[in-house]
């Protein structure tokens, strides 16, 4: 009898953390995008007329609010218990024996749930929409750019490559610069072009009548930054992480580890931040309103977001290794949710 009330409880506190959850994160994704949208209004013109600005606002908002997902699971699990405890409910599960830190777990699946859910939208449909009706026409204009006016220099075993007219395989002004093992150079040689495949450039050496032939392994990329590699999928960028292990491109590779470890993780910072939160307001649940739970639970979603930034971006400044700094939240949000479950 006990188990059967303990399970339906159970179901009822998970599909209303779940509902909840969805609600507050469709609003917020929705307040987002109005903003966005008065934001770019400004920028109609005779070329670009309303409706094409709208879809594409529109098409990639899903994507973009992501980074609204852990607060809104956080508020949405919050809300939900607030609610459940207004009807008397939080009292009877505790005089059935719940300890509070399994009452937040299980308040904690549906939000759970629900980021798995949204994590794999974003990764089959959220970004291959922006894929084509964004990220393409930026890459364009961006390649265009660093055809005509910069060199992509890369750094292969002990030569410094640099070559212009990465729009295709036939690349031209290449020049390679080779160092010894302590440093110094010790020849410098420019090509007018090249045959680049397989991620490996071929240069060819003519000296007198006689040719041959050099092979470098070279990696056809544009230039990385944050913003790019968060519009990509998680097995683009496991991909791409793959072919820039085999270069010396240490900078990229680990602007490219963070993308991958910011999605692989996200689910646990849900669930940690839940944890952690649950702890501090299981408390005020019992006596605080709905508003209170709304206010905490987007300040302290602004600050983790914050925090977690701060020490991914020191971690990238020092090069320490990247994984640490996405496993310290985690761990620090395990153990003080610990600590303040003891307290209650």
């Amino acid at each position: 009898m006990i188990a059967t009330i303990m399970n339906t409880y159970s179901k009822h506190l998970v599909f209303k953390s779940f509902s909840i959850s969805l609600f507050v994160w469709l609003t917020m994704a929705c307040l987002d995008f109005s903003v966005s949208l008065v934001m770019e209004l400004e920028n109609l013109s005779e070329t670009d007329s309303f409706f094409p600005l709208f879809l594409a606002l529109l098409t990639e908002q899903p994507h973009k609010c992501l980074q609204y997902l852990e607060s809104s699971m956080l508020i949405g699990t919050l809300i939900a218990l607030t609610l459940f405890n207004q009807q008397g409910n939080l009292v009877f599960l505790r005089s059935l024996g719940f300890s509070p830190s399994k009452i937040v777990l299980i308040a904690s699946t549906g939000p759970l749930l629900l980021s798995f859910l949204v994590t794999a939208l974003d990764e089959f449909v959220f970004i291959p929409l922006v894929t084509d009706q964004v990220i393409s026409q930026t890459n364009s204009l961006a390649e265009e750019r660093l055809n005509k006016d910069s060199y992509s220099w890369q750094l292969s075993n002990e030569n410094l490559i640099g070559v212009q007219n990465l729009s295709s395989n036939k690349i031209k002004d290449v020049q390679v610069v080779e160092f010894n093992e302590v440093g110094d150079v010790i020849r410098a040689a420019k090509f007018n072009s090249g045959l680049l495949k397989d991620n490996k450039l071929t240069l060819r050496l003519t000296e007198g009548r006689s040719s041959q032939t050099e092979i470098f392994p070279f990696l056809l990329k544009a230039p990385l930054n944050t913003k790019s590699l968060e519009s990509m999928s998680l097995r683009s960028l496991l991909k791409m992480q793959k072919n820039y292990s085999s270069l010396k491109v240490s900078n990229d590779l680990r602007l490219i580890k963070a993308a991958v470890y910011s999605k692989i993780f996200l689910p646990a910072f849900v669930l940690g931040i839940i944890f952690f939160a649950g702890s501090l307001m299981f408390s005020l649940v019992r006596s605080g309103g709905i508003g209170r739970q709304i206010v905490f639970g987007i300040f302290f979603g602004l600050l983790f977001d914050l925090t977690k930034d701060l020490l991914v971006a020191s971690f990238l400044t020092y090069q320490w290794p990247i994984l640490v700094a996405y496993l310290l939240p985690i761990f620090f949000l395990i153990m003080a949710g610990w600590i303040g479950y003891r307290r209650i």
